[in-house]
């Protein structure tokens, strides 16, 4: 059967589009700044997935996307099975859309046949969003056009992914039409249309943003000098220490950094006087019994030095890391006072022996500036961030690893972009940045040396209504909707085909 469908030459043709194929994948995924790959890679797919059969060029895509993830371990850094199953898992979410749109064209009017490709990304997508790894893939993050991110507020990110997959179906449909003798001018007109639309309201939308009505001067702290404790990497990583052997040793390693960070929280506090202080995610660990201390502490600092201190810890008990801890954000006020308290919701799974908060963050208010805050990973799934998206700026510690440094900062920025606050990032081991209620990353920071690293920034207090925080994830929906409406046209048919 394989061979009749490869009859004459076709299957060199296909060959030779699996080597560039590869070579793009490769290079998007080392290089996210290269934009323009993410809109030349789903055109070639549509091209593979119509010299075969789609099952054939589903698997043998698959496999080849494997390999080429296989070669990245600078963006997964898992180990073992673990490694190969995340790949292959990723791989196969990745084609899924290709092999529904083929699998569903001949059902389809074809007017309406360029729709299946982005109707089922976006569906794709919205499916896999709502699984352990949230938002992680999505095509859309690829971009990072200004006026054409502007399309998140209304769409979330899904509408960039719409986009990009929209405008490589409708060029498809325009060469289809070219082989077949016709002008093949209207998708190459519709796709304009599209792009037309797209930047030039998000340029408009950029060009009449209200002014910032206050700044709040933050401070973001990053601990990875020699005098700082890598306790993750000895408590979990390495596993050198564990509270059910070495419990004293790591209170007293635990208690001196704690000193320590307080004392360059300081340093830095003096020399550039703001208005709060964050740490990066999970500075400290910090164990149950000595949890009161902890926090008698941090509220003498912030009193002592009038201001908002944000400290971040993983809260264990014994047996931890076999037991589970929780992550914190604990903000101190000038007073003393605990007045945000938030537990990390979204662990990673498989590197972070944490149990994840049932709680969404929350908002609260200091004066007339309203704020929130979540850790890392949270900023991965955009209905959980949306239950804070009437904060005007919201807090977020992360701890990455340098291969996904500048992804990670775009996906947190999009969660800003989506519900309209400024975002302030402080993250180990990436890319701290400030991002602006319109999506603009108005200053950034690698945290990479191994050093006590100060990121300082003036948050602008710039609240905007978008329409993805009033009403959430529609245009996900419409698509799922939209696609089964073809489905269910194509099945009513009963075997007719277009």
């Amino acid at each position: 059967m394989l061979s009749l469908r490869f009859a004459g030459r076709r299957w060199l043709a296909w060959l030779l589009l699996i080597g560039p194929l590869g070579a793009l994948e490769y290079l998007l995924s080392e290089h996210p700044g290269w934009e323009l790959l993410a809109w030349a890679t789903p055109l070639l797919w549509l091209v593979l997935f119509h010299q075969a059969r789609p099952w054939v060029a589903y698997a043998v895509g698959v496999l080849g996307l494997t390999l080429v993830y296989s070669t990245q371990h600078t963006v997964n850094n898992l180990t073992g099975a673990a490694f190969h199953l995340t790949n292959l898992a990723f791989a196969a979410a990745y084609l899924l859309p290709f092999l529904l749109r083929q699998g569903m064209a001949s059902r389809v009017p074809p007017a309406a046949r360029w729709l299946l490709l982005p109707l089922a990304a976006v569906s794709a997508e919205y499916v896999l969003a709502l699984g352990p790894n949230g938002t992680w893939g999505s095509v859309g993050y690829s971009q990072g056009n200004l006026y054409l991110l502007q399309l998140t507020a209304w769409t979330g990110i899904y509408g960039v992914t719409f986009v990009l997959y929209a405008t490589a179906s409708l060029l498809f449909a325009a060469g289809q039409q070219r082989r077949a003798g016709q002008h093949g001018g209207w998708p190459v007109g519709v796709a304009l249309g599209l792009l037309a639309m797209c930047l030039g309201g998000g340029w408009l939308r950029v060009r009449q943003q209200a002014p910032a009505r206050a700044g709040v001067r933050v401070l973001g702290l990053t601990f990875q000098d020699a005098r700082s404790w890598p306790w993750f990497r000895d408590v979990v990583g390495n596993r050198h220490l564990t509270l059910r052997l070495d419990s004293a040793l790591i209170r007293q390693k635990a208690a001196a950094a704690h000193r320590y960070y307080l004392a360059q929280t300081r340093q830095y506090a003096q020399r550039y006087r703001p208005q709060w202080a964050i740490w990066n995610e999970a500075a400290l660990v910090v164990y149950r019994p000595d949890s009161a201390a902890f926090a008698t502490r941090n509220a003498i600092f912030a009193a002592a030095n009038g201001l908002y201190l944000g400290v971040t810890y993983f809260l264990v008990d014994q047996g931890f890391p076999a037991r589970p801890g929780t992550n914190h954000l604990t903000i101190f006020s000038p007073r003393g006072l605990v007045v945000y308290d938030y537990m990390k919701n979204k662990p990673v799974s498989g590197r972070e022996p944490a149990v994840g908060a049932q709680q969404p963050p929350t908002v609260f208010r200091v004066g007339a500036v309203a704020y929130a805050g979540a850790i890392c990973a949270d900023f991965d799934y955009p209905s959980l961030i949306r239950q804070a998206g009437a904060a005007d700026i919201v807090f977020a510690p992360a701890a990455d690893w340098p291969g996904i440094g500048d992804l990670h900062a775009r996906m947190a920025a999009a969660r800003a972009l989506e519900n309209g606050f400024a975002l302030f990032r402080i993250t180990g081991q990436g890319k701290s940045s400030l991002t602006t209620a319109y999506g603009e990353e108005v200053r950034s920071q690698y945290h990479l040396l191994p050093s006590v690293q100060a990121f300082v920034a003036t948050v602008p207090v710039q609240k905007v209504w978008t329409p993805y925080r009033a009403w959430g994830d529609w245009f996900a929906w419409l698509c799922l909707g939209s696609l089964f409406w073809l489905a269910v046209v194509g099945r009513w048919r009963q075997g007719g085909r277009y």
